[in-house]
């Protein structure tokens, strides 16, 4: 099996760089998992949620089992803050985290309560395996304590949501409005602060990837391609009521 077979349809940075002088490391992450991205950012359940379509106990589900991310997303944004080469290059990073433990964090609440999810429903349902796969991943890249691991991960559950967000926001039906699980989710998840907090995670990426020798690279990537595998197996979980 070849290096492109063994990574997708795309080959190694080196070479790919050569044949895309205009594209970035981050270009090339989601080259080398083409299949698996377009997945995720074109899923079935993301259709729905945009026209307001996710059947009530699939709604539910799916936000108990997303609220686990926050507590390991927090700590990974956290620590690549920490690692990050420079002040300007922490403070996006710490912009962001204000948002996720405030205004997204919020969200959630607000639908447990509007939606009657009690509390029993949120502490004593299982992870998902999808849901115990994206913890554990932003766990060990965490502890890798290697920064293009921790933004790999978080480029992949960034970029991706923005990806199906954009997408489904030109399908919102203005009459009647959606409900506000459905439209707030998607505002928090486009928008031109959104889509700046993916450009600066990229642009780590582009910025350090190609510093990163054979190893670290091939490191690298395969946190990507884990992270994109398991965004597709969350949204499986989510259509499929797990």
């Amino acid at each position: 099996m070849s290096d492109s077979e063994k990574m997708g349809t795309a080959k190694d940075w080196p070479e790919w760089q050569q044949e895309n002088p205009g594209q970035g490391f981050s270009q090339w992450l989601i080259a080398s998992v083409t299949d698996d991205w377009h997945r995720a950012t074109h899923h079935p359940f993301t259709d729905a949620w945009g026209k307001g379509a996710v059947p009530t106990e699939n709604l539910r589900r799916y936000l108990v089992q997303d609220h686990r991310f926050l507590d390991r997303f927090v700590a990974l944004l956290a620590g690549a803050v920490a690692h990050a080469p420079t002040l300007a290059d922490r403070i996006p990073g710490c912009q962001f985290l204000a948002l996720v433990t405030g205004k997204e964090n919020t969200y959630f609440e607000r639908c447990f309560t509007a939606l009657g999810v009690r509390n029993n429903q949120r502490v004593g349902t299982p992870d998902w395996d999808a849901t115990k796969g994206f913890k554990n991943l932003m766990a060990e890249a965490l502890n890798s304590s290697v920064y293009a691991n921790m933004v790999a991960v978080l480029a992949v559950a960034e970029g991706s949501y923005l990806g199906w967000a954009d997408r489904v926001a030109k399908t919102v039906p203005n009459n009647p409005p959606l409900d506000f699980w459905f439209s707030e989710w998607i505002d928090l998840h486009t928008g031109d602060y959104f889509a700046s907090v993916v450009a600066y995670l990229n642009a780590q990426l582009d910025h350090v990837g190609p510093t990163l020798d054979d190893a670290a690279r091939a490191e690298c990537q395969r946190y990507f391609a884990a992270a994109t595998r398991l965004e597709v197996d969350f949204f499986d979980a989510a259509q499929n009521g797990e």
